[in-house]
């Protein structure tokens, strides 16, 4: 049966169990860490760190609650409820009785019971290391994970099972339920059912109260049902079997140890274990002390705790009847306080190998030794601890958190390139989009107009050849001259609209782009512009493109190179042509040492009817057309441009085509 057990809705993954947990008991999977019950010690450890009160202690209080009433059940109060109800005093057993408890009783009185076999245990056994054993929790550790000390363990039961067989001597047929602050008294239980019927904490005591609205202040003052306590009242605190016991600690033979909370425990343990202590009898508590237990239910601190009940055991003691207490002492000390403890043992976490901890430490990110942090964030000690419990299944790699903050680093850097992706594309699509709509438009336009536009210019030549008055005959020129310039437009209009065809053709682009660029400085010297290419590639370049189509891009990128350069009125033109090959594409970059642009030319760039050139000079169609080719060739076209210093257009274009022929866009 399970003690403890884990909301895993609750879980938040926030470790804490795991650090605090000396058994190891604690399985992590799909992020919730859920008690492992063979190889918990019901220390309640892991309860008390729990922010979200995702762990759950096996309770009988709703089977107590709804037995009181039809059954005889007597109390079994732990002596540090004078922690837990500050206020109530003595009229705690009143509580009790008002509850429907038949008799209450101190379990103080079998901590009397079990010091007067200790001390005949120890006479018998002197120069035997002895381990003292009221603490459950200790007794479960060392029967699973320290067998070998097994036969230390005292082999007297605790202060509860001795007060429970004392009320079953005195009550026969009565119950027994035990109320205290100690999880792991619940799962002792589970291995006395004879004596203790129920086991309830403080703070389910205290939820009993509230629901039966009993009132302490109207209530009086009774004692506790006689066999009564008298120094065994003061086992809570930490050395409080020894002073039971007469015997004293001396911190120069050192043959005594007294220590309280789990680090020091497992460390004395594991000394005793190696040899290193020497002590004869070891006085333990799990917890620092059982006023600090898990259920304890109180606001005071450790030492305010501990002078509390110290108080307590005083005004006890002197207010004790010794005569009384002797002769109750003498009717129940032939109770049979022994038992056998045996051992329960449970194999240790996976003794990993070098190589399996090494592999798991990669798959961390921790390469090297200083990788290895040993921050404890995921409740393990060391990086090399939580490598073994990943192997051993009870631990995940998403519980180391410099593993997770690289991941996430990772994803957010994926996250981010994917959104930038995602924008450059949906801009793309608003560009074809708006590309796509201004082409029908100027298709529809072209149409319309090209027809009645070379009518104008059949009769603006016939009357050209029939006008002799010289005037007359320049306007006509004139006409003429503008309507061609229309046709070009129209032309510009009918191109960007993607009405041309690709002819695609196999060729040595290498070779084409070198002749281009050599046609152009032959033609562009006389005017000051050189043009200079270079090629980071041996051999032929083979591509699969339309040949025409890519001299009308590359031709009208010089061109407007050159535009922008004797616009810029500068003493040595350059315009530079760089070509990269990769596996599938060719990079063509052309920069000019010209006028550059702002950044809200450069925003239209590729805009139809949008120029930076004079009326007449340009038409503000050759770079959507360049656009529209370059697209059509499922290739790439961008520009940079530093105002007044110079401009970049980079091309790639992929070296084969899907198809030998298709509409242009």
């Amino acid at each position: 049966m399970s003690i403890v057990s884990t909301v895993g809705e609750k879980c938040k993954k926030c470790y804490a169990c795991i650090k605090s947990c000396p058994a190891h008991a604690i399985k992590v999977k799909d992020g919730k860490a859920s008690v492992i019950s063979f190889r918990c010690i019901s220390c309640g450890h892991c309860t008390t760190v729990c922010s979200q009160n995702a762990k759950v202690v096996f309770s009988y209080f709703n089977e107590l609650k709804n037995n009181i009433s039809s059954q005889n059940i007597d109390a079994l109060v732990a002596p540090s409820f004078c922690v837990s109800f500050l206020d109530a005093g003595l009229k705690f057993v009143s509580i009790l009785k008002a509850l429907g408890f038949k008799n209450v009783y101190e379990v103080g009185f079998g901590a009397d019971l079990v010091s007067l076999q200790y001390k005949k245990y120890m006479a018998e056994n002197k120069g035997k290391t002895i381990i003292a054993t009221p603490c459950p929790a200790i007794v479960k550790y060392v029967q699973k994970y320290e067998p070998s000390l097994i036969k230390m363990l005292a082999p007297i039961v605790s202060p509860m099972v001795a007060c429970a067989r004392m009320a079953k001597l005195k009550n026969p047929g009565h119950k027994t339920a035990f109320i205290g602050p100690c999880i792991a008294k619940i799962d002792e239980k589970t291995n006395y059912n004879n004596d203790i019927d129920y086991s309830i904490t403080f703070e389910e005591l205290k939820l009993w109260i509230l629901e039966n609205k009993i009132d302490i202040e109207t209530i009086d003052e009774k004692d506790f049902d006689p066999p009564r306590a008298y120094l065994g009242a003061i086992y809570p605190v930490p050395g409080g079997l020894l002073k039971c016991v007469e015997k004293e600690e001396n911190v120069i033979d050192f043959e005594t140890i007294v220590t309280e909370g789990k680090n020091r425990v497992l460390m004395v343990l594991d000394s005793i274990k190696k040899g290193a202590l020497k002590g004869k009898f070891v006085d333990m508590l799990f917890c620092l002390g059982c006023i600090e237990g898990p259920k304890i239910c109180s606001d005071l601190n450790y030492f305010e705790k501990k002078s509390k009940i110290a108080e307590y055991v005083r005004n006890r003691v002197s207010a004790a009847n010794i005569d009384e207490w002797k002769k109750e002492i003498e009717k129940y000390k032939a109770i049979d306080l022994s038992v056998l403890f045996e051992s329960e043992e449970v194999a240790e976490i996976t003794d990993a190998n070098y190589a399996q901890i090494k592999n798991v430490l990669i798959e961390l990110g921790k390469t090297k030794p200083q990788d290895e942090l040993n921050c404890g964030a995921c409740g393990y000690p060391t990086c090399r601890a939580k490598a073994r419990a990943i192997i051993a299944g009870i631990a995940e790699k998403e519980m180391c958190l410099p593993y997770l903050i690289d991941k996430l680093q990772e994803n957010i850097s994926l996250l981010e390139k994917s959104n930038s992706m995602l924008k450059s594309t949906q801009n793309e699509l608003i560009e074809k989009e708006k590309l796509v709509s201004l082409g029908q438009m100027a298709a529809g336009v072209a149409h319309e107009i090209n027809n009645p536009l070379g009518t104008v210019l059949l009769y603006a030549h016939m009357l050209n050849d029939q006008i002799t008055d010289e005037d007359a005959r320049q306007d006509v020129k004139t006409i003429i001259c503008e309507i061609n310039r229309t046709k070009e437009i129209i032309t510009g209009m009918l191109n960007f609209a993607r009405e041309n065809k690709l002819s695609i053709v196999n060729f040595d682009f290498q070779k084409f782009i070198i002749d281009l660029a050599e046609k152009f400085n032959h033609d562009y010297l006389s005017i000051g512009i050189n043009v200079h290419i270079s090629v980071s590639c041996e051999g032929p370049v083979f591509m699969e493109a339309d040949h025409n189509a890519l001299i009308q891009v590359f031709s009208n990128l010089i061109s407007n190179a050159k535009d922008a350069i004797l616009e810029a009125r500068r003493d040595c033109g350059k315009i530079e042509i760089e070509v990269i090959k990769s596996e599938e594409d060719a990079i063509i970059s052309f920069t000019d040492n010209g006028t550059g642009m702002s950044k809200e030319k450069l925003a239209k760039l590729f805009t139809p009817f949008f120029t930076t050139k004079g009326y007449g000079k340009g038409t503000g169609l050759g770079l959507p057309v360049i656009y529209g080719i370059i697209k059509m060739h499922r290739g790439k076209i961008t520009a940079e441009s530093i105002e007044h210093v110079s401009t970049i257009f980079k091309i790639r274009l992929p070296l084969k085509s899907i198809k030998s022929n298709g509409l242009l866009g």
